[in-house]
């Protein structure tokens, strides 16, 4: 009896913690490369990343800092990156509230949830439209940050691997 009450007492904290500290702080950092896509440096593409940036500041007032960037490949494939790392409680409706908040924006129609692997961390993606072009965006969240990417010419499921496999280079916990 006394072992069950230690593991009820102790266990159940610390299961529930885990995925806080392992995520929460955190911090993000944009690599010139990653695999077959390059950050663009034009002037162009840096406005963009910087009035992205201001955006994701707005609508994240507590964040302790904000990421954003634009990548291309060979083949013409655009993904925008951009998000922000701070404390979240709900990292669950935070995805989905930054989905609503772009849902005017790309024209969003329902978005699905998407499978991370990692407990504490949840996505959803969404088909849209910009400048013409269909897109599909995704936002990952967990309790350390808050991760959004617009992809050109790709799946639903291939963008948000994708995603998955960015937030992972981008945002990475502080040691």
């Amino acid at each position: 009896m006394l072992l069950l009450s230690v593991a009820c007492c102790c266990g159940l904290p610390l299961w529930w913690f885990q995925p806080i500290s392992s995520q929460y702080p955190a911090r993000a950092s944009l690599p010139d490369q990653i695999d077959s896509m390059r950050l663009r440096q034009d002037e162009r593409s840096q406005a963009a990343a910087e009035e992205l940036k201001s955006r994701v500041r707005e609508s994240n007032l507590l964040a302790e800092d904000t990421f954003a960037g634009i990548y291309t490949t060979s083949d013409g494939k655009r993904v925008t990156l951009f998000g922000s790392t701070g404390l979240r409680f709900s990292p669950e409706s935070d995805a989905k509230a930054e989905i609503d908040r772009l849902a005017g924006e790309y024209g969003l129609k329902e978005s699905v949830n998407v499978e991370t692997g990692v407990r504490g961390r949840y996505a959803r993606c969404a088909v849209g439209r910009a400048d013409g072009d269909s897109v599909v965006v995704c936002a990952s969240a967990d309790h350390g940050s808050l991760t959004t990417g617009v992809f050109t010419r790709l799946s639903v499921d291939d963008s948000g691997r994708l995603l998955n496999d960015l937030r992972q280079r981008v945002v990475v916990p502080k040691s």
